[in-house]
């Protein structure tokens, strides 16, 4: 039997672990320079402040606390956003206010829904949605507003405008370290600030991993682009199902994910792939922010019909071609979209 593509795997080499265990054995637990290394090459990558978490709640109360913030106060967050900062968010006895995304894209739109009424709102948190830059609000009434890079991880037309950019390190996004987060900034005191107050330091390993990930980060997202290309140059879809879109100005291939035509055919099509032992699946792996009280009809309609194929750098060309020639099976079968008389066959 074929072996089983995996919706993800992790991008980890042998090189990875054996940082990993060098560090180990030379102070498993804590070790300043390997910090200060750490965030040193987040500030050589982005050219701002750095300071690197073991906890996520700590480093937005750390924040919060520097900015004035209060218990009560609102922030308005991406509808994708992932939970393990909107836990920390809660933690910190704020209100949320939600806002939709796009339905082809999964960027944020429109206004916010949520408890704004009551409580001041502090800020906002974008998140660059599926590796695509986003834009930012325009900051002219002073709202504070941060950035969520884990999909884009590296500079892009657009990206690193907010007061602040988030990285989260925690395993799902494009460098598993497995734990923590990163703050970024241009406001260098405000980043000392941070620094002085944290009291829970990354580990050892973590930073010895995240220095071998980052190093290596650039060949990794060019094989991921070239999966992306190839997926582009050999789909054919007939009609069932979209393309994400490459815009001139960039973006990472953090995801590939098809905008099926109907929810039908996404579960359809899904199944078609797992049967074959092929992964696929939700383009998050959380379930988001779904309030019957707010019309979030962008986030269902995202949801609804994305389906994510296998994307990462030791996917082999021979398994790319294989998912290519299992999707072109099940278009094959199919009725052509939108005539009245065909069905979708499910097996």
């Amino acid at each position: 039997m074929p072996t089983p593509i995996p919706l993800s795997r992790p991008d980890l080499s042998c090189d990875d672990a054996r940082a990993v265990l060098e560090q180990l054995a030379r102070a498993p637990f804590r070790d300043v320079e390997a910090l200060r290394r750490w965030e040193g090459m987040w500030e050589s990558v982005w050219q701002r402040r750095a300071v690197a978490f073991a906890d996520h709640g700590e480093a937005w109360r750390l924040l919060g606390e520097l900015l004035g913030w209060r218990a009560g106060d609102v922030l308005v967050v991406d509808a994708l956003l992932d939970p393990v900062w909107r836990e920390a968010v809660r933690g910190c006895w704020w209100h949320e206010a939600v806002r939709d995304v796009e339905p082809e894209s999964g960027r944020a739109v429109g206004a916010p829904f949520g408890p704004v009424a009551g409580g001041m709102v502090r800020g906002e948190v974008i998140r660059h949605a599926c590796g695509w830059p986003v834009d930012l609000p325009s900051g002219e009434d002073g709202t504070w507003v941060a950035e969520e890079i884990s999909s884009v991880v590296r500079p892009w037309p657009g990206v690193g405008r907010g007061a602040v950019q988030l990285v989260d390190l925690s395993g799902s996004g494009l460098l598993p370290v497995g734990t923590g987060c990163v703050l970024l900034s241009t406001d260098g005191e405000l980043v000392a600030a941070l620094a002085h107050r944290r009291r829970h330091l990354p580990s050892a390993a973590a930073c010895a991993l995240g220095c071998a990930l980052l190093t290596t980060l650039p060949g990794r997202l060019e094989r991921r682009r070239q999966l992306a290309g190839r997926y582009r140059a050999w789909l054919r879809l007939a009609g069932w199902a979209t393309m994400p879109r490459d815009p001139p100005s960039g973006r990472e291939w953090a995801l590939f994910c098809l905008a099926m035509r109907t929810e039908e055919s996404r579960i359809a099509l899904a199944d078609f792939l797992r049967r074959a032992d092929i992964g696929c699946g939700a383009p998050v792996w959380f379930h988001p922010v779904t309030d019957s009280r707010h019309d979030l009809s962008g986030l269902k309609r995202f949801l609804g019909h994305a389906l994510a194929l296998p994307l990462y750098a030791a996917l082999s060309d021979a398994e790319c071609k294989r998912i290519v020639n299992r999707i072109h099976r099940w278009v094959d079968r199919q009725p052509v979209p939108g005539f009245s008389g065909g069905k979708l066959i499910m097996k």
